[in-house]
């Protein structure tokens, strides 16, 4: 399961904070690219999911993912040093 710790939980929490949005939700979505190198992982926020999307809350933070996000980062950390890191396994 994809887990977030929780110097990110924190990050997240105030970058909701600081947007006047604290009871909104942080969405992660997969982003196609024409590069070689895959798509990019895009983080918005947002009052609710998209269609599809799978909720996933954490000590209070509610992060939706796309479908491909969810698949992909189900076994993933996200972690927060100046900026949001995600570590794949």
């Amino acid at each position: 399961m994809l887990k977030v710790t929780d110097r990110a939980v924190e990050e997240f929490k105030k970058l909701l904070v600081e947007s006047d949005m604290e009871d909104f939700a942080i969405r992660i979505y997969l982003a196609e690219s024409s590069c070689c190198c895959g798509g990019h992982y895009h983080l918005k926020i947002v009052e609710e999911g998209e269609e599809g999307d799978v909720l996933v809350e954490q000590k209070g933070l509610k992060l939706f993912l796309d479908p491909i996000a969810y698949e992909k980062l189900s076994e993933a950390t996200i972690d927060y040093d100046e900026g949001f890191i995600i570590e794949t396994r």
